[in-house]
């Protein structure tokens, strides 16, 4: 066959099932660190996932009117800029967030919403007392590494972002009752956390707004709370494929495609 002529072979996995399963082996016995923190937890949280029952999973492709929208953020995490894009897509006008941490969500969603206001809430300090109890890893951020709004200095955006301090086991949020377009839960990931900060996202939102919670299927505080209330509330609990996301809104935000739409629009 001259060098002109189009190979006929199709790639298929079968081709490279012998060299992955090669390559398997030599990586248990060469790179048991990647096997335990990366390969393992990967399969773990597809495990849970795949295992929930009521979380709904869907593609980005599922939500019309935000796969190809645009957002400037941050590039280390895509739950962020979905979450900014899905704000942008209800046309959020109030955004509150429970969990400020760095400050890069709260700037994300002002950044790339800019009718939206946005009151953000955080511990005062790291040596702040709470009510609930901490997992392992809300005790990390209350170490050394604290840097609680540091992305919202100096930006065109601050004046449209208010943080407010406290423990959100004891804030009061009567003042924002109703009024809130969107709330995203990202502060403690204990189970009482979870629960309470939900309590308190269900009691802000507005009519026919979104609640968001991060860190799903990862952490099992928020695993076990979300599935515990899927199924059991009127509107369902949507999980974003690829992301950390999971929400629910009293808008129909979403329309599953079907394969052949899939097949047509070149999606994955």
């Amino acid at each position: 066959m001259s060098d002109d002529t189009p190979s006929t072979q199709v790639d298929s996995s079968r081709q490279i099932l012998g060299q992955a399963l090669w390559g398997v082996i030599r990586g248990v016995a060469r790179k048991p660190g990647e096997l335990r923190y990366h390969v393992a937890r990967d399969v773990w949280s597809t495990t849970k996932r795949f295992g929930s029952a009521e979380i709904v999973n869907i593609e980005i492709s599922d939500i019309p009117g935000i796969q190809d929208r645009t957002i400037e953020g941050y590039i280390d995490d895509r739950s962020r800029v979905v979450l900014a894009a899905l704000c942008a897509a209800v046309g959020a006008k109030s955004f509150f967030e429970i969990g400020t941490n760095r400050g890069r969500t709260a700037w994300t969603v002002a950044r790339n919403v800019p009718e939206c206001r946005v009151v953000t809430l955080d511990l005062p300090s790291p040596e702040a007392a709470v009510a609930l109890d901490l997992n392992n890893s809300d005790r990390a951020y209350l170490g050394e590494g604290w840097a609680s709004g540091e992305a919202l200095h100096d930006t065109p955006e601050a004046d449209r972002i208010t943080a407010v301090y406290g423990d959100s086991a004891s804030f009061d949020f009567t003042p924002y009752a109703g009024t809130m377009d969107v709330v995203f839960v990202d502060g403690a990931h204990s189970y009482s956390y979870v629960r309470n900060d939900t309590e308190a996202a269900r009691r802000m939102l507005a009519p026919g707004g979104m609640i968001a919670w991060d860190d799903y299927p990862a952490i099992p505080g928020v695993y076990r709370y979300l599935n515990e209330i899927a199924g059991t509330w009127s509107t369902p609990l949507y999980h974003v494929l690829g992301t950390r996301l999971v929400f629910t809104s009293g808008r129909d935000l979403v329309k599953r495609l079907t394969e052949a739409e899939r097949s047509e629009r070149g999606v994955a």
